[in-house]
């Protein structure tokens, strides 16, 4: 369309996208700026961590988590966990990076385990300070709780990232 130009612009620090609309003169009309997020800044890692925190801290706390990652087997808890994965990577993909791919992928990828990284060391401090994470002496139990936390937690982590 010769009634518009797209520019990608580093406005106070982050990136965006500046959509110009023109008249038939060629004078420009309008603006209109769309976030660019395709880095991990600090701001991002941070709502991450809000995020996650947010989802976690409630669950962390209840009796029925606690029993249910002693009486799930451990496939269907592993299974829950690549569903996440899949999900979350999905939703990162075609929410930040699906037409931007093309020079982000180390970005994408770091976004990815860094919402993940983010999110599990959030379950694993909760779960640490009120003594319900039991890493030594019962490591695969901590693990199951960590997962299915994790479940719930990596969307609140990712969805809080992604509002802007």
């Amino acid at each position: 369309m010769d009634n518009l130009k797209t520019e990608i612009k580093r406005i106070n620090g982050y990136l965006k996208e500046v959509v110009t609309f023109f008249d038939e003169s060629g004078k420009p009309i309008s603006q209109l700026m769309n976030p660019i997020m395709v880095e991990l800044a600090p701001r991002d890692v941070l709502q991450i961590f809000v995020g996650a925190f947010l989802i976690a801290s409630p669950l962390c706390f209840t009796e029925e988590v606690w029993n249910l990652s002693e009486s799930l087997r451990a496939k269907n808890v592993y299974a829950l966990g690549l569903i996440s994965i899949i999900t979350v990577t999905m939703f990162i993909y075609f929410n930040f990076y699906r037409y931007r791919i093309a020079g982000n992928v180390v970005a994408f990828f770091k976004r990815v385990v860094a919402t993940y990284l983010i999110s599990v060391s959030s379950i694993m401090l909760l779960l640490t300070l009120i003594d319900k994470f039991p890493i030594l002496h019962d490591p695969e139990l901590a693990v199951k709780r960590v997962i299915i936390i994790g479940f719930p937690t990596v969307f609140g982590a990712v969805i809080s990232d992604y509002i802007k």
